[in-house]
């Protein structure tokens, strides 16, 4: 699964070395990414199997996608969401979408169960429970909107 059209290189290579097929958000397609094997359509959520679920995000690109893997309750964010030394962060200096849609999909991973995130750049989170989860997010999203807005 790519997670975002960013930090893709030999995304190619990769797939053919692991006999696997690539799937990417329509939305993140460009001439780079268009032979993926699979074109993500509309807002998901999109389940790949029992474990592993597809949650749309958009805003820091119009297609990013987070993976949540049920069974050890983790999210891999990608580019969408990150811890720093100050705390959470959508790295707004590198949005290439928007960012109050990006604060917006943050909102939607309080309906998910996650203990985890596993970022794409920065450190991994672990979450005491679901309600340090929910709270650090809505947080992050009330002092983030008002800026937005």
């Amino acid at each position: 699964v790519l997670l975002i059209r960013d930090d893709v290189a030999d995304h190619r290579k990769w797939s053919e070395r692991l006999s696997c097929d690539r799937i990417l958000h329509s939305g993140d397609v460009d001439n780079s990414t268009a032979d993926v094997e699979t074109k993500l359509q509309g807002s998901g959520p999109w389940n790949l199997g029992r474990d592993v679920q597809l949650i749309h995000t958009p805003g820091h690109t119009e297609g990013s996608v987070c993976l949540f893997y049920k069974p050890l309750k983790i999210l891999f964010t990608g580019d969408h969401l990150l811890m720093t030394e100050t705390g959470l962060s959508i790295c707004e200096r590198y949005n290439k979408c928007s960012v109050p849609m990006q604060i917006d999909s943050v909102l939607k991973l309080l309906e998910i169960d996650f203990n985890w995130i596993i970022p794409g750049h920065g450190r991994r989170v672990e979450f005491k429970d679901r309600e340090e989860k929910d709270s650090i997010l809505k947080a992050f999203v009330e002092e983030n909107y008002s800026q937005c807005r």
